[in-house]
């Protein structure tokens, strides 16, 4: 499970690391320029959480024989997860059963889940209704890390 999750949010961790060496090389910490980057990096982290779960999915799928019924996982997949909210994500772990949804809850830490949605829904406001984060880049690792925890605990769930 380790290197299944050390390759999830891998375009957020790379543009997370080559912002802030340039914030720090250029002096630009602080500016405008880290508000548009952390923006940016919120967008990402969203679009790269729900490829990564979709992709979870699609090996779960991958353990039966049906090829029907992995098409099937697949194309349903990108219809029923339509956000990342935690509770978003619960639902659709949900779909695979009551005990996965309830196993996935459980396996969660509070604050990984109150730092991810804090980042979706500020990304959400970035991105629908054209107001600034109030994220700081500094708390872009933190953010990260508990998203990847997230995805951790999806796979925990659905893989073993």
């Amino acid at each position: 499970m380790a290197d299944r999750i050390a390759n999830t949010l891998l375009r957020t961790e790379e543009a997370y690391k080559e912002c802030q060496s340039h914030l720090h090389e250029s002096g630009a910490v602080g500016s405008l320029i880290e508000s548009f980057l952390t923006e940016h990096i919120l967008i990402l982290l969203c679009a790269d959480m729900q490829q990564d779960i979709l992709d979870i999915a699609d090996r779960r799928a991958s353990k039966a024989s049906d090829a029907a019924l992995r098409e099937f996982v697949s194309t349903a997949g990108k219809r029923v997860l339509r956000g990342q909210l935690k509770n978003e994500i619960a639902a659709f772990i949900g779909s695979f059963g009551t005990k996965y949804k309830r196993d996935f809850n459980a396996a969660l830490d509070e604050r990984d889940v109150q730092l991810y949605n804090n980042a979706v829904q500020e990304r959400n406001l970035v991105a629908h209704h054209r107001h600034g984060s109030t994220i700081g880049f500094g708390e872009l690792g933190e953010v990260i890390a508990a998203a990847r925890n997230i995805l951790a605990s999806i796979d925990g769930v659905l893989l073993t």
